[in-house]
């Protein structure tokens, strides 16, 4: 009701608006009969105005409105489940960076303690190769004692045999002749020279 008030004070001063600048520019006013008139319809035009535009609205009610309505509602359906779906894989997501993040973790631990296990692995094959490489250089050099003793007991007993074999040459020689003080003196001296010669 407001706004058929105001509608029609909007329209009265438009039409008073124009009588002042139709008595301005000559122009006759019309009589308050036509302005009564023309605010208020004819009953039948306005009653087949009215008709066409029921018509109209259920037409578009008919064609336009209830197919975009559904329309509306199916996108708004899809754009809620897309939005479910989202907030699902969302929570999947993080669900998955998690077991990623802790699957990391593990792995991390798991390469560092394989690391830790060769580290001391290693010292230990370090350790037993020092260890047999010693044993090796003692038994060696036990074996290089035992074969400088047993070379020297030979050389020993060679240097013996020569002694005895030179005893026996100059016992030999000496018992076939007479043995006189300068020839002990001789064989002495021969015997010594001998051996430094040796």
């Amino acid at each position: 009701m407001k706004k058929i008030i105001k509608s029609i004070t909007l329209f009265s001063m438009l039409f008073l608006l124009c009588g002042c600048a139709e008595d301005y520019a000559g122009i006759t006013l019309p009589s308050g009969e036509d302005i009564i008139g023309k605010l208020i319809p004819n009953f039948w035009g306005f009653l087949i105005q009215l008709l066409a535009f029921v018509v109209m609205a259920l037409i578009v009610i008919k064609f336009a409105y209830k197919p975009v309505s559904k329309f509306i509602s199916k996108r708004q359906e899809y754009v809620a489940n897309e939005l479910l779906n989202a907030k699902n894989d969302r929570k999947e997501a993080e669900t998955y960076l998690e077991e990623s993040k802790n699957s990391i973790k593990e792995s991390r631990m798991e390469a560092n303690s394989i690391v830790e296990k060769a580290k001391t692995d290693a010292l230990k094959v370090k350790e037993e190769i020092l260890a047999s490489a010693e044993e090796e250089i003692i038994a060696r050099r036990k074996q290089a004692e035992e074969e400088i003793l047993r070379e020297k007991k030979q050389a020993e007993e060679d240097i013996r045999g020569d002694i005895i074999d030179v005893a026996f040459e100059a016992t030999n020689a000496l018992l076939q002749r007479e043995v006189k003080d300068e020839d002990n003196k001789k064989f002495l001296d021969d015997f010594i020279s001998s051996l430094d010669g040796e």
